[in-house]
């Protein structure tokens, strides 16, 4: 509907953006008067983020508009080219935009198209100007008469799309898209023509948010959500109270990157997390700690009974050869059972103790050494006794688990059986199980510890928020309200915050009260019927 050409004023070597309706758009003279009265009034505005009007008129018909010539590009171009900004820019960008809209409403003017094409970026991330100011509409305005809105549907709030009437509130809902999209890379809704938009949005009200940046404060999306409510009276109400809300998001990730042993206090949600972590680690110690108590006694019992059986049974068949004194045999069986991976040690002894076979020959002839001092032992059904350990000065390796087994013929008792079997297996498992109960505690502890401090972080946010509010209406701003909308304990914390509020104003001085709205729109760019809440056109 315009055409931007690059001027310059020689009077004040001053270069300018010149901004004129196209031809077929000038042909309208109540359309040029409105141009022209509407943008003269907004040229009023003198703001950081606000583009500046210098000049209003018309030459040879067509209305134009002199405004600033900025060294920058447009959000939507820097998105384009470098990607989403970091959360903190973002959050400073949405700061500056919100001042200026709330700069724009106190003076009566509202813009109506509140989108990244109209803002400019100077300096980089730097600095950003609300552009298109110049065709925004003033309270007391001339109407249209044709039945028509104008914005970028998108980014228009639902009273806009229906043709009711609108005020600052409606902005504000243009600046929970483009916060929404900045945060997401993606509209709340992607519908672009007016009635499948209205469609998707009936279907939809609450959009998920899921933002590119994990780390987003989660006040950050609430306060989008607040933006982005159907209805006006649930969104923020001001620009200044969006400021509000945004400048403690900055404190957030300000307290982020700030060094912690800086603090004069020690932050709750840390006392929490770590009161939490010792808690969990000393519960998780102790059952785990049990567990592997059970388990190794359950592996070592097995293993016991698998020697003292595999013991018996040697026994048996050495019993006869003994009995018959043939030192031979017995040797020949103790060397055969060697060939036996599992079986480390054998011996077998006579009845007065004296070692007649071996899996060590220096021992043949020799009473058998006692027992290990060191280690566990235990007596088992029929006279076997049982011992897990090592042999004094001997390496980890030589662990074993002994069983001497009494060799018996006839219930006589003529020898002594020793058997080792090779306990590395044994301490392999226990190993094992120990390395993955280990591992599953700490799993567990980064999991639990990592949540509580998620949720500890949100249960903070709203905290902070009301710490603000009322601290402001201490310093007489009973005029002051929050706008987040919490389904919790929470939300009816802020209701009844809002309540008092409402009641100690009741008490103050009559406020001015909102610049009154207009049923009927500019649009600098696109026209669109306007369509009522059963999704028809109007006509």
């Amino acid at each position: 509907m315009s055409i931007i050409y690059a001027g310059f004023d020689p009077s004040i070597d001053r270069p300018l953006a010149i901004k004129c309706l196209k031809e077929e758009v000038a042909r309208d003279a109540a359309y040029r008067r409105r141009f022209v009265a509407e943008a003269r009034a907004a040229g009023t505005l003198n703001h950081p983020n606000i583009v500046t009007i210098y000049d209003v008129g018309e030459a040879d018909g067509r209305p134009y508009i002199a405004m600033e010539r900025l060294r920058g590009v447009t959000l939507a171009e820097a998105v384009a080219k470098e990607g989403v900004p970091p959360t903190a820019v973002i959050v400073e960008l949405a700061a500056q935009i919100a001042a200026a809209l709330d700069f724009a409403h106190r003076h009566g003017v509202i813009h109506q198209d509140i989108k990244p094409e109209n803002v400019i970026l100077v300096g980089g991330w730097a600095l950003a100007k609300v552009n298109d100011f110049g065709v925004a509409r003033l309270p007391d305005s001339e109407a249209n008469h044709d039945g028509m809105v104008a914005g970028t549907p998108a980014y228009m709030a639902p009273e806009a799309l229906r043709g009711d009437p609108t005020d600052a509130r409606s902005d504000l809902f243009a600046l929970g898209v483009l916060l929404f999209w900045l945060l997401t890379g993606d509209k709340p809704w992607r519908e672009s023509e007016v009635e499948p938009l209205l469609a998707e949005r009936h279907r939809c009200p609450h959009p998920p948010i899921a933002p590119c940046d994990p780390a987003t404060p989660e006040l950050l999306l609430e306060i989008v959500r607040s933006l982005l409510q159907p209805t006006a009276e649930e969104r923020y109400q001001r620009g200044h109270e969006v400021i509000d809300d945004l400048r403690h998001v900055q404190r957030a990730l300000d307290r982020q990157k700030a060094d912690p042993l800086a603090s004069r206090i020690l932050p709750m949600r840390l006392r929490w997390a770590a009161i939490l972590g010792v808690i969990l680690a000393a519960t998780l110690l102790l059952g785990l700690t049990a567990v592997y108590v059970k388990q190794d006694q359950a592996l070592t019992g097995l293993a016991a009974d698998f020697g003292a059986s595999l013991g018996r049974n040697i026994a048996q068949q050495t019993a006869e050869d003994l009995l018959l004194g043939d030192h031979v045999a017995i040797r020949a069986r103790v060397a055969d059972m060697q060939r036996n991976e599992q079986i480390r040690y054998l011996a077998v002894t006579d009845r007065e103790g004296r070692v007649i076979a071996s899996a060590r020959p220096g021992e043949v002839g020799e009473p058998l050494p006692p027992l290990p001092e060191s280690g566990v032992t235990h007596r088992l059904d029929g006279g076997i006794v049982s011992h897990y350990g090592a042999s004094a000065g001997a390496s980890e390796s030589d662990d074993m688990l002994r069983f001497d087994v009494p060799v018996r013929y006839q219930e006589h008792l003529i020898g002594t059986l020793r058997l080792g079997l090779d306990a590395s297996r044994l301490q392999a498992a226990n190993r094992t199980t120990l390395v993955a109960m280990l591992m599953a505690l700490l799993a567990t502890l980064v999991v639990v510890l990592g949540a509580a401090w998620w949720l500890f972080r949100r249960l903070l946010s709203p905290i902070d928020v009301l710490r603000e509010a009322m601290l402001r209406v201490a310093r007489g701003d009973v005029g002051h309200r929050i706008r987040l909308i919490r389904r919790d304990e929470f939300g009816r914390l802020f209701t009844a915050f809002n309540l008092m509020t409402e009641s100690l104003e009741r008490d103050e001085p009559e406020r001015d009260a909102p610049a009154p709205s207009r049923t009927h729109l500019d649009d600098p760019t696109r026209v669109i019927e306007p369509v009522d809440h059963s999704g028809h056109d109007r006509r």
